[in-house]
């Protein structure tokens, strides 16, 4: 039977944040109240309809851990933007009430993102499928639901779209990618395999007439990373902004994370 691994930390913010009510009394004054049992009823009616496209009733809840390696070994900075951010109300009532009543799973540092792409591609193939609303885990081979149904993302497409994400970047996030470089653009440059390609051109008219400017031409790439890296030097930036990019964007796999250490993100030779 396929196990249906599950985003607790996004199942339980979107079942708590459905239920949150403001009431408001004396014209003035507003109370943000919820319901424990509200929120567990759309959590479990969630559940059911996803067990239901699955086809299973074998599931883990995955929760991130309090400490989060990207920030610690990659950038302190990062999610820096959620600072001020609440958990919805019920949120830790509900996640309690979870961990007593079904199996769940979270690693140190790891985010859920993390160890769903490990739990994924550490398991026998096909054994596994995931469920999340977070676009982050289309870099994750093998089975998830999406838009109501299941389906399949090869590796090859995995890693596409890793790709994609260090140069569109991704600010709820708190990484940025690749500056004036846009989904659209991130997609066609990595379909077409093409890199930017910086040449002098000499201005014929107008009054700048004579004089050279750089001119950033398409060619073909030899690899997907030669690909990304040519936006980033348009951009006046360096490899290592690119690398930086890449590992905060990048979602671990099996082979990422050895004996709990956790292998940074390197470009295929």
């Amino acid at each position: 039977m396929t196990k249906l691994l599950i985003d607790g930390d996004m199942i339980v913010h979107r079942s708590c944040i459905a239920v949150e009510k403001d009431t408001r009394f004396l014209d003035r004054y507003h109370i943000l109240f919820s319901s424990f049992e509200d929120a567990w009823f759309v959590m479990q009616e969630t559940l059911a309809d996803i067990t239901d496209i699955a086809g299973t009733d074998d599931v883990v809840f995955v929760f991130s851990a309090e400490e989060n390696w990207r920030k610690t070994i990659v950038d302190p900075e990062y999610k820096s933007n959620r600072k001020e951010s609440r958990k919805p109300l019920a949120y830790w009532s509900v996640i309690e009430e979870i961990e007593r009543q079904y199996p769940t799973h979270r690693l140190p540092l790891l985010e859920a993102d993390d160890t769903l792409g490990i739990m994924q591609t550490s398991a026998e193939p096909g054994s596994t499928c995931i469920w999340t609303l977070d676009k982050d885990l289309k870099q994750i081979p093998g089975f998830q639901i999406r838009d109501d149904e299941v389906i399949e993302i090869t590796e090859e497409e995995g890693d596409r779209f890793h790709l994609f994400q260090i140069l569109a970047g991704d600010p709820t996030d708190g990484y940025h990618g690749c500056p004036g470089v846009g989904k659209e653009t991130a997609n066609k440059a990595l379909a077409d395999k093409i890199k930017l390609w910086p040449t002098e051109h000499v201005l014929k008219r107008g009054p700048r007439k004579g004089e050279t400017e750089i001119r950033w031409e398409e060619i073909p790439s030899e690899t997907p990373w030669k690909t990304v890296l040519s936006f980033y030097r348009r951009a006046g930036l360096k490899p290592k902004d690119a690398l930086h990019q890449a590992r905060l964007a990048k979602i671990l796999r099996a082979e990422d994370y050895v004996n709990g250490e956790i292998k940074l993100w390197e470009p295929k030779k």
